[in-house]
């Protein structure tokens, strides 16, 4: 895709509610050994609430999430113009027309939601390239696949309601929410060779809701992370805390 379609992908990459990052490096005086595939362990989790910087009046939840992270190689992290395979978006399917696939044009399509479908509003027109043409969409929309591989952390949450025994997943990308809390963080080896890296990464969830859903219920993030070469690290899970409403 490119021209306005790229715009629209940059609008979508910076309206997702979690991608505030932080990270430090913990020094060590000879390089350290590490296996290829990435490493992690828990280190903290701590809810807290703030001001929105555009609209003061609105209080935004915030899970900060904090975790050590070692990679032998040092292949942490992508850019901003990681945007092209294997780090792509999403993938747009064709029919056996080689046609995109409309809303509705199929049956068994699912119901519209902005993670399985991209909407070209009234007035608007975007080129979208694909197996070697070039389509052009106007005020309509179409059925899109997320690509696993646009993302480098994995976020899933748990929460124990009242009268039960076991944590249930409040599964984000399912009705009602149609949102993910996978996101990505930057680029940790700043140098241009391979090398053996550790430290601290902290990754915020931010949300308008987390107080209303989450109350004050015994919840707990599991998480992981993915290098560059797509090695998928151990997945870890947090410590239980509650959020009081």
């Amino acid at each position: 895709m490119r021209n306005k379609f790229k715009d629209n992908i940059s609008h979508l990459i910076l309206s997702a509610p979690l991608l505030l990052l932080a990270f430090i490096f913990m020094g060590c005086p000879e390089p350290p050994e590490f296996e290829n595939t990435p490493r992690i362990k828990f280190e903290n989790l701590e809810f807290s609430t703030r001001q929105n910087e555009d609209q003061p009046n609105i209080v935004e939840d915030v899970l900060t999430l904090t975790i050590y992270f070692e990679d032998g190689d040092g292949d942490l992290g992508l850019s901003d113009r990681d945007q092209f395979a294997p780090f792509n978006q999403y993938n747009i399917p064709l029919n056996e027309n080689n046609v995109l696939i409309f809303i509705g044009s199929q049956p068994n399509l699912p119901p519209y939601n902005p993670l399985d479908y991209f909407a070209v509003a009234e007035g608007d027109t975007v080129i979208v390239s694909t197996g070697g043409s070039n389509i052009l969409v106007t005020a309509d929309t179409f059925l899109i696949e997320r690509n696993e591989r646009y993302y480098n952390i994995f976020i899933k949450t748990f929460y124990q309601p009242p009268g039960e025994d076991e944590f249930i997943e409040l599964k984000w990308e399912e009705a009602p929410y149609f949102q993910t809390f996978n996101g990505r963080f930057p680029i940790l080896n700043t140098e241009d060779y391979s090398r053996p890296i550790n430290g601290t990464l902290s990754y915020k969830l931010v949300s308008l809701g987390f107080r209303g859903l989450f109350r004050n219920y015994p919840m707990y993030i599991e998480t992981y992370i993915t290098d560059r070469a797509g090695n998928n690290s151990n997945i870890i899970q947090t410590e239980t805390i509650q959020i009081a409403e």
